[in-house]
């Protein structure tokens, strides 16, 4: 039953509900106690066990009850199970003498089945749990569970009835049905509606285990595609997918870097701290302690261009550094398209989500002046930026023409812990035109390419490792 309580974690997974394996381990204790006699115990079992949230239990529920549905071959059979030998003598016993019931039964009757194929005899007695026990067992052997896709119908189908026999049965109904005796034919043309019938009842168990095993996995495939995509190609109506994906994306990194904020520094002995601790010992020294050093959260300074051709980046931008608050010591965010707005005020009123939509509607317009933002950027901030502040500037350097005001990217860079520029162009574009990306590179420890959710999440990553080493 093991294998069974593995599965059904699989579904549960399908489903969006993140199961650990402690939990899991947890789980199978539970269900060793209390059995799956009762089949509302065995539920709320399970609940209490893996759903953490009323979203999850409900979805487990649903799980639930798709798993455990024993529904298998429950239509009204095709056939009519063949009469033992005794059941014949008995109705040939209550039939009237021949005259007008033989008159009326031209057809004839199949004969009693004689092989040894296990499947024609579960068919042509209509022994239904029988026949979903091995379908089941067949579906085991098939990897049913690894189904995630509708085109993966057909395939399973034909695995699963090749399991329970079908290339055997297929054999048995050839040769019934070339001899010359009605009787055999008759059982023949019997054994193909069961095969028919059969067919039909593997087709409805492998889509009933799509629904389950393949629940996410076209959501799964479409995050994918997302996450490689250009933000600039994102349409409206998958912005709500992609601020799940951001969400995902800063919990599993805010979990990655806020495990340890102090780390060890081996072989540098903290003398102080071992005497201490072993002055009851008479000194000898049974508890080392090593000197260590704490992981400084990260300071952000972002400068977000929201001109029309790189709004759609800088709001996904925003959203990623928001929602990594744990592992971010503070973020001060300006905007800019001519010249720089301090938007922190926006983001302690409002949702980040709702805070960014509403930055990008109210700030969003004219041309980009990166030179004119920058003498902003010298006159009102600098005196706020320091050894400790790492500045990020998400735009394409695209200046029109205007003056680019480099020695104001020098300054900065002196003062800053780190000058990282996202750019969404590729390389190749740099310095194009009325680009100054080549003219802001010198100045700057890091300039990346980033014009994908993956590419700013690897950025982010990168800031994250970087200040624990330099620790």
């Amino acid at each position: 039953m093991q294998q069974t309580l593995e599965d059904f974690f699989k579904v549960v997974r399908s489903a969006g509900v993140n199961i650990s394996v402690a939990d899991s381990i947890e789980t199978s204790k539970t269900v060793e106690l209390v059995g799956y006699r009762d089949r509302g115990i065995l539920r709320d079992a399970l609940a209490l066990s893996l759903a953490k949230t009323t979203e999850e239990k409900e979805k487990l529920y649903e799980c639930f009850e798709q798993f455990f549905a024993f529904d298998a071959f429950q239509n009204t059979s095709l056939l009519k199970p063949q009469p033992s030998t005794t059941d014949k003598t008995e109705q040939q016993a209550e039939q009237p003498p021949a005259g007008e019931q033989q008159a009326a039964e031209q057809e004839q009757a199949p004969a009693e089945y004689k092989g040894d194929l296990e499947l024609a005899k579960m068919l042509l007695r209509n022994d239904k749990a029988e026949l979903a026990q091995t379908m089941k067992k067949a579906a085991r052997k098939a990897n049913i569970t690894d189904i995630w896709l509708f085109t993966q119908k057909g395939i399973n189908t034909q695995k699963i009835m090749n399991e329970m026999g079908l290339r055997e049965l297929n054999k048995e109904i050839t040769s019934l049905g070339k001899g010359d005796c009605p009787a055999e034919r008759a059982l023949s043309g019997q054994l193909r509606t069961g095969q028919k019938y059969l067919f039909q009842e593997v087709r409805n168990f492998v889509e009933q285990q799509l629904s389950m095993f393949g629940k996410t996995a076209s959501q799964t495939i479409h995050e994918e595609f997302l996450k490689s995509s250009r933000l600039s190609n994102i349409e409206k109506r998958d912005f709500e997918v992609m601020v799940k994906i951001v969400q995902k994306m800063a919990k599993r990194l805010s979990s990655m870097h806020s495990k340890k904020r102090k780390r060890k520094d081996r072989g540098q002995l903290d003398f102080r701290k071992t005497l201490r601790s072993n002055v009851a010992f008479d000194g000898v020294m049974f508890n080392i302690f090593w000197k260590s050093k704490v992981i400084e959260k990260p300071r952000i300074l972002a400068l977000c261009d929201i001109s029309p051709s790189v709004s759609s980046y800088s709001r996904f931008l925003l959203l990623f550094l928001y929602s990594l608050s744990d592992v971010l010591d503070r973020i001060d965010t300006c905007v800019f398209t001519n010249s720089l707005i301090e938007v922190n005020d926006i983001f302690d009123q409002y949702p980040v989500q709702q805070a960014v939509e509403k930055i990008t509607n109210d700030f969003g317009m004219g041309g980009s002046d990166y030179g004119n933002t920058l003498l902003d950027l010298k006159n009102d901030y600098m005196d706020k930026i320091d050894n400790k502040t790492t500045v990020i500037i998400l735009g394409d350097a695209r200046n029109n023409n205007l003056a680019p005001q480099t020695e104001v990217m020098k300054l900065l860079y002196q003062r800053a812990k780190r000058v990282i520029w996202l750019t969404p162009e590729m390389e190749s574009f740099w310095g194009t035109g009325d680009s100054e990306m080549l003219k802001y590179k010198p100045y700057c420890n890091i300039v990346k390419e980033c014009n994908t959710i993956t590419h700013l999440e690897q950025m982010v990553d990168t800031i994250l490792k970087v200040s624990a080493q330099t620790a």
